[in-house]
């Protein structure tokens, strides 16, 4: 299907299309008025003619007047002007025009049809223009052919039609460079407003013009500054938070954990501290996977280098949480293929990611449940998936659950912090993995794409 051409083309082409209206109109204009004083021109030459030798003939000199026509036809030396005398006494006509009748006022002769034109017949002729006059001895009648009309208005058709279409072509590359150019930034300015929306607060457009565009891009990016700053501050806080109160907490633990494992405390009391330590070590991993978090968006983790081999991650995972899958009353299964799958990577974290997407399923799928794991060589890297027979989450909430603390309505009575699978993103994308949660119908299907290896 082909694309709809964006507003500012459209735009750039309904300028040129007004354009090349306007200049058409003018062109047409110019030349209607043009063809009108060539041939007004041609008719006061030819009546000035005619009315200069018939006061030549009002001067009564019969002679005079004939060598005045022979030498003004010796001095056209062809037929584009012609010349009659009729004398009105004999009717006898003298010069190069030879008519059926004469006549007075102006009048246009066609060649064959109203006179026989001198010299050899031509494929096209063009019309005379021709004026006569009457006087005391007879008619004088001058006609003049009008091919150097035609030939002007021509020229000036063709120079007309040229200047048109030239400035067209022009007004349309103009139009089309500036259309492009225009597309060019606005699909920067989406590119990183779609970045920022996937968490690449970093991002700006950094456009250097000095139009509309240029000014809305700065306004744009002294948004995202403010934006960044207090997503920053937002998220500062809660690293701060969780930084500031491990230490507490561990403190905590060690005062309660002796009380505990005391021989003299009566039973209830040990229930109790032991449900504390319990609460304590879910909020320490709670504070633990804020951190971790933290310290993946913030940047100042370098990107990984190593060669790593995918599906050993996956094998050491699997053989580390089969038996508590079993325990829970699930079925944690692993796919391999025939030979490594090399990935450029962290070991550390990918089996991070890897445990976090099976114990997200371990958590939120009512047992029994179906759990693979599954690696594979894609055609430019690896792939790795995890999918359940879960009841899976909706796609309207699948971007949703990536945020920090995001927890469905239906996983509320789940023991968890809302963290995972922002972890598992976090984690693909200092990778430069693709991270994608689909339908397994029924259940979650969640990828993880890399690319080639880094030599």
């Amino acid at each position: 299907m082909m694309r709809r051409p964006s507003w500012s083309m459209r735009f750039a082409l309904a300028l040129s299309a007004v354009f090349a209206a306007g200049m058409t109109g003018a062109g047409a204009l110019s030349y209607l008025v043009i063809s009108a004083e060539l041939s007004a021109r041609l008719a006061s030459d030819v009546r000035t003619t005619a009315q200069g030798l018939a006061r030549v003939a009002d001067a009564g000199d019969a002679t005079d007047l004939v060598e005045q026509i022979a030498a003004q036809v010796r001095a056209v030396g062809d037929s584009s002007t012609l010349f009659a005398f009729v004398d009105h006494a004999t009717g006898q006509t003298t010069g190069t025009l030879r008519l059926a009748a004469p006549f007075d006022g102006p009048r246009e002769l066609m060649p064959d049809r109203d006179f026989r034109r001198p010299g050899p017949v031509q494929a096209e002729q063009d019309a005379y223009l021709a004026f006569g006059v009457q006087t005391r001895i007879g008619w004088v009648i001058v006609a003049r052919d009008t091919a150097w009309v035609n030939e002007s208005t021509d020229f000036l058709l063709r120079v007309t039609a040229s200047a048109i279409l030239g400035s067209l072509l022009l007004s349309l590359g103009l139009a089309y460079l500036i259309a492009r150019r225009n597309e060019a930034r606005i699909a920067r300015m989406e590119t990183v407003l779609e970045a920022i929306g996937q968490g690449a607060m970093q991002r700006r457009i950094g456009d250097t013009g000095t139009d509309d565009i240029a000014d809305l891009s700065r306004r744009v990016d002294r948004m995202l500054d403010r934006l960044e700053a207090g997503v920053h501050a937002i998220r500062q806080v809660s690293t701060d938070v969780a930084h500031d109160l491990r230490a507490p907490l561990q403190r905590l633990r060690m005062r309660l954990e002796p009380q505990a494992l005391s021989d003299d405390l009566p039973a209830a009391a040990r229930h109790e501290i032991g449900s504390a330590l319990e609460d304590i070590d879910g909020i320490s991993a709670i504070f633990d996977a804020i951190l971790r978090l933290a310290r993946l968006q913030s940047g100042t983790v370098a990107a990984p280098s190593d060669r790593v081999d995918l599906a050993a991650i996956a094998q050491e995972v699997h053989d580390l949480l089969e038996p508590a899958a079993a325990e829970a009353g699930h079925n944690l299964t692993l796919v391999l293929p025939a030979g490594p799958v090399w990935v450029t990577g962290d070991a550390d974290l990918l089996a991070q990611a890897l445990v976090n997407l099976v114990d997200n399923a371990l958590r939120h799928c009512p047992a029994p449940a179906q759990i693979a794991v599954s690696v594979a060589a894609a055609p430019l890297g690896g792939r790795l998936v995890v999918a359940d027979s879960g009841p899976g989450i909706p796609a309207a909430d699948r971007a949703r659950v990536l945020d920090r603390f995001v927890r469905l309505d239906a996983s509320r009575s789940v023991a968890g912090t809302g963290l995972g699978l922002s972890l598992v993103a976090s984690i693909a994308s200092l990778h430069g993995a693709g991270f994608e949660l689909s339908d397994n119908a029924p259940g979650l299907r969640a990828t993880l794409t890399f690319g080639p290896p880094r030599a």
